[in-house]
């Protein structure tokens, strides 16, 4: 769905509190997103401590994080699989019209972990129902850099990055291997390969070419073009906007 800005967020190994915790499935326990269902980029969200409102073009549901469970099933991100409880309530019928899919919204349990194995320390580490890792970490120059080669700009958040790091050089981040924002340690994994998600506009939810298109030809690496840096949290803690990045 349309990415949101907070001004803190409180990080738990498996990523911020509340993101990435819910998921639509479709009757199979697949998860859907914006590659198969690019509509989802019009849903707005509002969150507070007890629920989520949803918004799709004025028509609103608030679905609250307590509820009425369903019996737990398996759900699958890509080749994982996992324990999920189903959230019953009307928005499912909701996001089912929309999407004209047969679709149900799954809260992640922590009954069953989902491990995502490591090459250093601390070798591996929890993730919820992110495609990767927990935490995506973009620099403000790499969009700069990006846009001065499109013919239009492109927000940034076309690459649902949830760490934002004010930058002074082009993919700077490429070769960072640790940092602490505001009291709380982060540790770089890998570059991020890219799917076609970028090239759906937020705003409207239509496709197109770019920016994958002109990616492609100066951050391509074999196969796949890499644009941001994965990473996982080592402490829990807040951090906030305009929180110091210390290396």
């Amino acid at each position: 769905m349309k990415g949101i800005s907070v001004e803190s967020a409180f990080c738990k190994e498996e990523g911020f509190e509340n993101d990435r915790r819910f998921m639509l499935v479709d009757e199979t326990g697949k998860f859907i997103s914006q590659r198969s269902h690019p509509k989802l980029a019009l849903f707005k969200q509002s969150i507070n401590e007890s629920s989520l409102t949803l918004d799709f073009e004025g028509s609103k549901q608030t679905i609250p994080f307590t509820f009425e469970e369903g019996s737990s099933m398996q759900v699958s991100v890509f080749d994982d699989t996992m324990e999920a409880t189903p959230h019953l309530g009307p928005w499912n019928e909701w996001f089912s019209d929309i999407l004209d899919s047969k679709l149900t919204i799954v809260k992640h349990t922590g009954k069953t972990q989902r491990i995502k194995k490591l090459l250093n320390a601390p070798m591996q580490t929890k993730v919820s129902f992110a495609d990767g890792y927990p935490y995506l970490v973009l620099g403000t120059a790499s969009l700069k850099e990006l846009n001065k080669k499109l013919d239009s700009p492109v927000r940034m958040d076309r690459f649902r990055a949830n760490i934002i790091v004010a930058t002074e050089r082009a993919h700077e981040e490429d070769s960072w291997e640790s940092c602490k924002i505001g009291k709380v340690r982060f540790g770089f994994i890998k570059p991020c390969a890219r799917c076609q998600v970028p090239t759906i506009d937020q705003q409207s939810a239509e496709r197109g070419a770019e920016p994958i298109k002109t990616l492609a030809g100066y951050r391509k690496k074999g196969n796949k073009i890499f644009f941001g840096m994965n990473a996982i949290s080592l402490d829990q803690g807040t951090v906030r906007v305009n929180d110091q990045v210390i290396f």
